[in-house]
């Protein structure tokens, strides 16, 4: 594709098409973007073709085979991701200069948090948003590996997990806990006999991991268990158990709907659990802006009473 014009100079025009291929890339397409940014699919592909004429690329293939970004829409991606990033830090180090706290807040949280009585998230939002009403809050929820890199490139300023490992990077303060057991479907051959099955029998049945780096797998480790399928979030983790071939590690209080309802059993729970320990997490250098300190400042002071 031969460029019209070079980006040698940004104007703000340039960022909103920018932003409008990050939504598409995120979500998957142009359909997909049609939600996210509420304009037509049409609108959105003129943007899309204005942007690969301003860069002289193509950013990705649409058609019947799919969506598919290019090698230039790649790179094209994470630039946009980090300069945005950058721009929303320099608007709200500004909004820093007034008295009142301005800009945006960032957050990620990791998966299946709201069901949990120790996590005091929504009542810290609701504080924060009362003390800082001209901030704008931007909640995701994202994997560990998207969480660790979102902090890293800029995209979020705060997020918060359970602790699996020591980074340089990071600076974190520890929230709440949270515990969790091992679960089988009501219907898995171990509990046909009603009674509840011993730690030999527990260890010879097929059981399902989290198949990124966190505390269950550690605990596999620990354990000397072996899984022979793996999930990728906790209802996937459901999803496995509850065909009735699986056991698997569960957050008590995500599993108690399907124990109140006659799905799920805890099983070998003397033998087989662990404690996550959530924490939040800010990147190091350079520190957090005013905004990110004091949220975190309510967020802890929710958290320890």
């Amino acid at each position: 594709m031969k460029p019209r014009a070079l980006l040698s100079h940004l104007a703000e025009a340039d960022l909103r098409l920018l932003r409008v291929f990050i939504a598409i890339a995120e979500s998957g397409g142009l359909a997909a973007a049609e939600l996210r940014l509420n304009i037509s699919r049409s609108v959105i592909s003129r943007h899309l073709k204005a942007l690969e004429t301003r860069l002289g690329v193509r950013l990705c293939e649409r058609g019947r085979a799919g969506f598919a970004l290019t090698e230039e829409g790649v790179t094209v991606l994470a630039s946009a991701r980090r300069l945005i990033a950058q721009i929303d830090a320099f608007r709200t180090e500004i909004g820093e200069l007034h008295a009142h706290l301005r800009g945006e807040l960032n957050l990620a949280v990791f998966d299946k948090f709201v069901t949990n009585p120790a996590c005091h998230l929504a009542e810290a939002i609701g504080r924060f948003g009362a003390e800082a009403p001209a901030v704008r809050i931007n909640l995701h929820v994202a994997h560990s590996s998207e969480l660790e890199s979102g902090l890293l490139d800029g995209r979020f300023q705060l997020g918060i997990q359970p602790l699996h490992r020591a980074s340089d990077s990071f600076d974190s303060v520890s929230l709440f806990g949270e515990p969790m057991q091992l679960y089988a479907a009501t219907t898995h051959p171990l509990l046909a006999g009603g009674g509840a099955p011993d730690d030999a029998a527990i260890r010879a049945a097929a059981l399902v991991g989290l198949g990124y780096h966190s505390p269950n797998m550690e605990t596999f480790w620990r354990l000397g268990l072996q899984p022979t399928a793996r999930a990728f979030d906790q209802e996937a983790t459901v999803a496995l158990v509850l065909s009735g071939r699986y056991l698997g590690f569960l957050p008590v209080h995500y599993a108690q709907r399907f124990v109140d309802e006659g799905r799920m059993r805890c099983v070998g729970e003397h033998s087989f659990h662990y404690h996550c320990d959530w924490h939040a997490f800010v990147l190091r250098h350079p520190g957090p802006p005013r905004v990110v300190r004091r949220f975190l400042e309510v967020l802890r002071a929710c958290h320890a009473a």
